[in-house]
């Protein structure tokens, strides 16, 4: 996530309970100050209710915190509870608890129903393997464009109606939002920017919209090799090279890059597809500007508060309106066989930050929270009011043990071919047989393991 920064430790001590106290250790990795403050306030009031408990908790860092968890997972040296989408090769180790017997509970503020029963059905299909439930799931991201609404005003472009656009119109717009605006004969502006590569699926919802998909619902089979994949990547790779209204270099930017081009003092993008933590992202620097007028005399140097306005991705000709999705954001929790009085403290922690009281603060990150009863909480707030409806069925990565390896093997594919080093027919069939490739790996291990 571009806007996030990587903070130290919380705790660089080893972790202890006082004697008589159930230990937790708790790992997470950065949250929006809002959010941060309210797990502080979270763990404390948990720690009050459950008065036998002791939470010892961690920040980790997004640039390395996903390296330090698979160290201290794999190493026998897990902790309880921890902050992340769900990642199934920890279900395959054998190292998380299932969850199932806390969501068949019923919830306190709605008597009759359990937690499974008040969250969203794809977002908890989200967080399940093989009819089990591995983590706890708080919210769900999406996929949107953010417009600059001052660059439209510049060229005299109206955004869509309700946030939603075809393809035609979606292009007849970016083509005006691309333009020289020093006279140079250079272009200054583009329409549109966005990122390929691994774990980076800026582009991936252009590919959705044309009704690409990428396995089997049982797992075993890659369908990647479409029609509908083809003509996405066309539309990619036509956007650069042939029509040059997007940012240039889509094969190999990153996300930071396309981020500064629109939010950054030069404002060289008047779209961007972003997640939706850019939304409350573009509020924070906004506001931040504004203390930083008041604060210094040089105010006339800083660049002007983003006018911004959110709407979907381009509806392809014959195909439906689609969103698509990082995933759900979650919290898993490692078993501890010899120590199960930790492994029920850190379940019962998860469900607290995130069912009990956690849907609200979703308002402050901008996330749809996971239970259906609480998705309210984004209602009347106009930044979200084109695409809320979209949110809860928005396309996630799918949830497979062999998903991290097929993602860098599809993301290296689409950086190729928009790099123009191989054509489209041939990165999509390298998608689909190397993709199968580590399918049949997957299974055939899987198989053979269950054999013995």
């Amino acid at each position: 996530m571009a806007f996030a920064m990587a903070l130290v430790p919380l705790s660089c001590t080893a972790p202890g309970a006082p004697e008589g106290k159930t230990l937790v250790e708790f790992w997470d990795y950065p949250r929006l100050p809002a959010v941060s403050e309210y797990v502080r306030n979270g763990i404390a009031e948990f720690e009050r209710l459950n008065p036998d408990v002791h939470v010892e908790f961690t920040r980790l860092s997004w640039a390395k915190g996903g390296e330090r968890l698979d160290i201290a997972a794999f190493a026998g040296r897990p902790p309880d509870l921890a902050g992340a989408t769900l990642t199934l090769k920890y279900v395959e180790a054998g190292l998380l608890e299932p969850l199932d017997a806390y969501l068949d509970e019923e919830i306190p503020d709605m008597p009759g129903t359990t937690w499974r029963e008040d969250i969203h059905p794809e977002i908890l299909r989200a967080v399940q393997w093989e009819d089990r439930t591995w983590a706890m799931p708080w919210y769900k991201e999406g996929f949107v464009i953010l417009l600059n609404l001052d660059i439209l005003a510049e060229r005299g472009v109206e955004p869509p109606a309700n946030g939603r656009w075809t393809w035609d119109e979606f292009l007849a717009a970016m083509r005006e939002l691309t333009f020289d605006r020093d006279g140079d004969g250079r272009t200054d502006v583009y329409g549109i920017g966005f990122s390929t590569g691994k774990e980076k699926w800026e582009a991936y919802p252009f590919l959705f919209a044309e009704g690409m998909t990428i396995m089997s619902e049982d797992g075993r089979r890659m369908t990647i090799d479409s029609g509908a994949t083809r003509r996405g990547i066309e539309r990619l790779i036509d956007m650069e090279y042939g029509e040059r209204i997007s940012l240039p270099g889509a094969g190999g930017i990153t996300d930071d890059t396309t981020w500064t081009a629109f939010s950054g003092r030069e404002r060289r993008l008047a779209a961007t597809c972003q997640g939706l933590w850019a939304i409350n992202a573009v509020a924070i620097q906004n506001r931040r500007l504004d203390e930083s007028r008041e604060q210094h005399a040089n105010a006339a140097d800083l660049p002007d508060p983003l006018n911004v306005a959110v709407v979907a991705f381009p509806r392809m000709p014959g195909q439906p309106q689609v969103m698509a999705s990082y995933g759900v954001g979650s919290y898993t929790v490692f078993k501890r066989p010899t120590d199960p009085k930790r492994t029920e403290a850190a379940a019962r922690l998860a469900r607290f930050l995130t069912l009990e009281h956690g849907q609200e603060i979703n308002r402050e990150a901008g996330l749809l929270p996971s239970r259906a009863s609480k998705t309210g909480v984004l209602a009347g707030d106009p930044r979200f009011e084109n695409v809320l409806d979209m949110i809860p069925s928005a396309i996630s990565p799918p949830t497979h043990p062999a998903w991290q390896q097929l993602d860098q093997v599809i993301g290296e594919q689409l950086q190729l071919a928009l790099l123009r080093r191989v054509d489209i027919d041939t990165a999509v069939r390298n998608m689909q047989e190397r993709g199968q490739m580590v399918l049949d790996d997957y299974w055939k291990s899987r198989d053979a393991a269950a054999g013995d």
